[in-house]
């Protein structure tokens, strides 16, 4: 028989047809898997103490940036969500002229990562990870 002369094989078509199909779904699934975003991770601050002003910068995990508050009022909470879990972030507190004491907490995905404290006037607590 020459080359023109044989018989189709259905069966091996369809395998072909098969694996292929197989091959792009399997690709497919890897570029949305891969490329899907992280599950946003809470991050909170937490500043507790006695002192009657003090200022709070920390990062907001947009970008590089950072905020900056005053605070006449303790005990002073921030809730955040970060997208994916953040490697490092700030949290420090000033205690401003008219002295007393300052605690900070910052806890990632309900594990905390640093705490500080700081007593006296013109002093900082750092809460960095």
């Amino acid at each position: 028989m020459t080359e023109p002369d044989l018989p189709e094989r259905p069966a091996r078509k369809w395998l072909v047809i098969g694996a292929s199909a197989a091959l792009v779904v399997g690709a497919l699934a890897l570029v949305l898997w891969t490329t899907a975003p992280e599950p946003p991770v809470r991050v909170v601050y937490e500043v507790t103490g006695t002192a009657p002003r003090v200022t709070v910068t920390y990062s907001t995990f947009q970008g590089d940036q950072t905020r900056r508050e005053e605070l006449t009022d303790l005990p002073w909470r921030l809730e955040l969500l970060a997208t994916g879990e953040p490697e490092h972030g700030v949290l420090t507190v000033t205690i401003g002229p008219g002295g007393g004491a300052v605690a900070c907490e910052v806890r990632v995905a309900d594990v905390e990562r640093r705490s500080a404290t700081a007593k006296g006037p013109h002093t900082s607590a750092l809460c960095g990870f």
